[in-house]
C-alpha cells in the first residue's frame, strides 16, 4: 500500500460543514462520524467544541484530527468512556488498520466532576502521529477498568509513529472501588497514561513527554514485538512503574521522579527483551519502591544519576540469563533503612558495574550500601564509599566477584558462610574494613 501524501487527504473544515459545532449545538462526534470516509483530514479552528461520545473510525486508509492552530476538545459526561478511537480495534493488523493517522493541536478538557474518558486510543500500520496533545483534568475512571488517556500502535514492522503528549493531572486513586482486592492489587485495575498495546510491531517515538500522577503505570511501553524509543520526558509519580520497558526499547535522557506513597510505584521498570538506558535522572525523594529494576532478558544502563532519600531500593537487578553493564551509573544515597536494609542489590550472575559511582551516605537512619548477591559480578573503575560508620559499603555473597582497578571507603565484607573471597587487581583500599578477604 503506497504512503500517505498530503494531496491525498480530503481535508474537512468541520467550521465550515457544521457551524453549529462552533456554539456548541451540536456535538463534534457527530460531525467526525458525518463526513468520514477513506481519507479524511478533520481541521479544527481555534475554539472549544463539545466532545458528548465516542468518534470510532477503524474502517480507513486515513484519518487525521488535527487543531489549527489548536482546538479544545471538552468531555462533561461521566459515563463517557471513550473519545477518538481510530484506526483500528482491538488485536488489529497491517491489513485492518488505517495506514495513516494524526492526532495533533488538541487538548482534552475533562475537568468536570466525575469525567474519565480515555483521550485517544489511534493504531496506524505505517505512519502515526499524536503529538501535541493536552489532558486536563483528574482522570475519574477506576470504577470503568484500566482504561487510560493514550493508546498507541504501529501495526506494520515497518511503520513509525511518533507521540508527544502532557498527561499531567493523572487519575483519582479509588481502592474502595475494589472491595475484593488490597489497594496494592487495585492499582492495575485504575488508569494508565501511555499504554502501547499488544498489536504494535513498528517502531514508535516518546519524545518529551510529561506523564503524572496515573496510578497504574506512567509509560507502559512493554506491550507488542516492535521497539519504544523514549527521547527525554518527565515521569512523575505513577504507580506501578513510572516508566516500563520491553523488547528492544531504548530511553534517552529521561527524568523519573517518585515522591509519593499512598501508592506504588517503581521509577524505571526494565521488564523483558534487550533494554538501553542512556543518560538521564532518577529522583526517590519519598517513596517505597525500586528506582530502577532490571528483569529484562538483558540491559545497559549508561550515564544515569539516581538520588534517594526514601527507604526505597534504589536499583535491584533480578536473577536471569542475559548479561547486564551499569556504565558511568552514580548514586547518591541518604535513605533509610526501614524497608530495606540495603540500597542496592544485584541477584544476576555475570552483572558487569564499570566507571560507576556509588555514594551511600549516613542519615536519620543509615543503612547498608550494595549487596552482590550472585556469583561473577564485576567491579571495573567503581567507586564506592559509605560514610557511616556501622554500615557496609559493599557485601559480597557470590562466587567468583572481580573487584578490578576500584576505590572503596567504609566497608568492603565477603560473606565467607556463602561466598569465596574476591578477585581483586589494582585496587584502592584506603581507609577501607576489608573482612573476610584473602590477600
Amino acid at each position: 500500500m503506497p504512503k500517505a501524501t498530503m494531496t491525498d487527504w480530503n481535508v474537512v473544515s468541520v467550521e465550515e460543514v457544521a457551524p453549529e459545532v462552533r456554539t456548541g449545538e451540536k456535538s463534534l462526534h457527530r460531525v467526525l462520524e458525518e463526513h468520514a470516509g477513506k481519507r479524511t483530514k478533520f481541521v479544527l479552528p481555534e475554539g472549544r467544541y463539545r466532545l458528548d461520545g465516542r468518534f470510532e473510525h477503524n474502517d480507513c486508509e486515513a484519518i487525521a484530527v488535527v487543531g489549527d492552530p489548536h482546538a479544545t476538545l471538552v468531555v462533561t459526561d461521566p459515563d463517557q468512556q471513550y473519545g477518538l478511537d481510530v484506526g483500528g480495534g482491538w488485536g488489529a493488523t497491517p491489513e485492518n488498520s488505517a495506514e495513516s493517522v494524526e492526532i495533533r493541536n488538541l487538548t482534552f478538557d475533562m475537568t468536570a466532576d466525575g469525567v474519565g474518558s480515555q483521550a485517544v486510543s489511534a493504531r496506524a500500520s505505517h505512519d502515526l502521529k499524536i503529538e501535541d496533545v493536552r489532558v486536563d483534568g483528574e482522570c475519574a475512571a477506576a470504577d470503568k477498568g484500566a482504561l487510560g488517556a493514550i493508546y498507541a500502535a504501529v501495526t506494520h514492522p515497518d511503520g513509525k509513529g511518533i507521540v508527544s503528549v502532557s498527561l499531567p493531572d493523572g487519575c483519582e486513586f479509588r481502592p474502595d472501588t475494589y472491595p475484593d482486592q488490597s489497594a496494592v492489587e487495585s492499582q492495575t485495575s485504575h488508569p494508565i497514561g501511555i499504554s502501547v498495546t499488544d498489536d504494535h510491531r513498528g517502531e514508535l517515538t516518546f519524545r518529551d513527554c510529561h506523564v503524572e500522577g496515573w496510578v497504574n503505570n506512567g509509560g507502559y511501553l512493554a506491550g507488542g514485538e516492535g521497539p519504544c524509543i523514549v527521547e527525554g520526558g518527565i515521569w512523575t509519580n505513577n504507580g506501578n512503574a513510572n516508566l516500563r520497558l520491553g523488547k528492544d526499547d531504548v530511553a534517552h535522557d529521561v527524568r523519573i521522579e517518585m515522591d509519593e506513597i499512598e501508592y506504588t510505584g517503581c521509577g524505571l521498570w526494565l521488564q523483558e527483551g534487550n533494554v538501553r538506558v542512556s543518560g538521564g535522572e532518577i529522583s526517590l525523594p519519598n517513596c517505597d519502591n525500586d528506582g530502577l529494576r532490571v528483569s529484562s532478558e538483558s540491559a545497559q544502563i549508561r550515564d544515569l544519576q539516581i538520588d534517594c532519600e526514601s527507604s526505597a531500593r534504589a536499583i535491584k537487578v533480578n536473577d536471569g540469563g542475559g548479561s547486564v553493564l551499569l556504565d558511568g551509573v552514580e548514586l547518591d544515597d541518604w535513605g533509610d533503612g526501614s524497608k530495606h536494609g540495603y540500597c542496592a542489590e544485584i541477584w544476576r550472575e555475570g552483572t558487569t558495574l564499570r566507571n560507576c559511582r556509588l555514594a551511600f551516605h549516613s542519615g536519620e537512619k543509615n543503612r547498608n550500601g550494595i549487596n552482590l548477591v550472585a556469583p561473577r559480578i564485576v567491579f571495573d573503575g567503581v567507586t564506592a564509599t559509605h560514610d557511616a560508620d556501622d554500615r557496609t559499603t559493599v557485601l559480597v555473597k557470590g562466587d567468583h566477584v572481580e573487584l578490578l582497578n576500584s576505590t572503596f571507603r567504609g566497608r568492603v565484607d565477603v560473606d565467607r558462610k556463602n561466598a569465596k573471597s574476591p578477585r581483586f587487581e589494582n585496587d584502592d583500599f584506603t581507609d577501607c574494613e576489608c573482612v573476610g578477604f584473602d590477600y
